[in-house]
């Protein structure tokens, strides 16, 4: 479990985030939405321990292992897929080959793995940051807009994967825009983010 209580960020004197309180479980999966600049991101990487709040207080009920993706993800240019996911594996060391592969079938990219990055589309992008994310079973999954660029066969396969993520008990938080009434039924809790403040939209 992580837990938020009065989590707030100032940037420059600016109330980037304020009094924000909010639990993930194992096992659910959640969405920060809101428009861009309302600081789902900002709240992504506190969660995920990148930055420290400026008051408030994040709980955590154990360590753990966090995977995220950030919005345009960055990587290798002139190297494959699995090269830059083989270079990002080998900084942990914590996942074996045969595991990156599965995790590039979970994304539908298995089959462009040795394609070098800089001929991918920006979907593919997305979905081989979503790849690195999960690739070292990590309890925390956080991404940042996963779901941009996707065609609608891979947003389904990447909800499809989503689904078995959270079957095998991970907290999952996923900060988007856009999304349709009905593609969040397959959310746990909806929270709204406005101008730094929180509602649950969906609980």
């Amino acid at each position: 479990m992580i837990q938020l209580i009065n989590v707030s960020k100032r940037i420059k004197k600016k109330e980037v985030l304020q009094n924000i309180s909010m639990t993930f479980e194992s096992g659910n999966m959640y969405l920060l939405k809101g428009h861009n600049g309302s600081g789902k991101t900002m709240l992504l990487r506190l969660i995920g321990g990148l930055i420290k709040p400026s008051s408030g207080t994040i709980n955590y009920s154990k360590p753990f292992d966090v995977g995220v993706m950030i919005e345009n993800p960055m990587f290798l240019d002139n190297q494959s897929g699995l090269y830059n996911l083989n270079y990002l594996a080998s900084i942990k060391k914590k996942t074996s080959q045969e595991q990156i592969e599965t995790s590039l079938k979970r994304v539908n990219l298995y089959d462009e793995r040795n394609i070098k990055v800089k001929e991918y589309s920006l979907g593919m992008k997305q979905r081989l940051g979503f790849c690195q994310a999960i690739m070292e079973d990590q309890e925390v999954i956080l991404l940042d807009e996963p779901f941009n660029a996707l065609d609608e066969e891979n947003m389904n396969q990447a909800i499809e994967t989503l689904k078995k993520l959270k079957e095998e008990g991970k907290i999952i938080i996923i900060a988007a825009h856009g999304l349709h009434q009905d593609e969040l039924h397959i959310f746990d809790k909806v929270f709204q983010l406005n101008s730094g403040k929180s509602s649950i939209l969906k609980s």
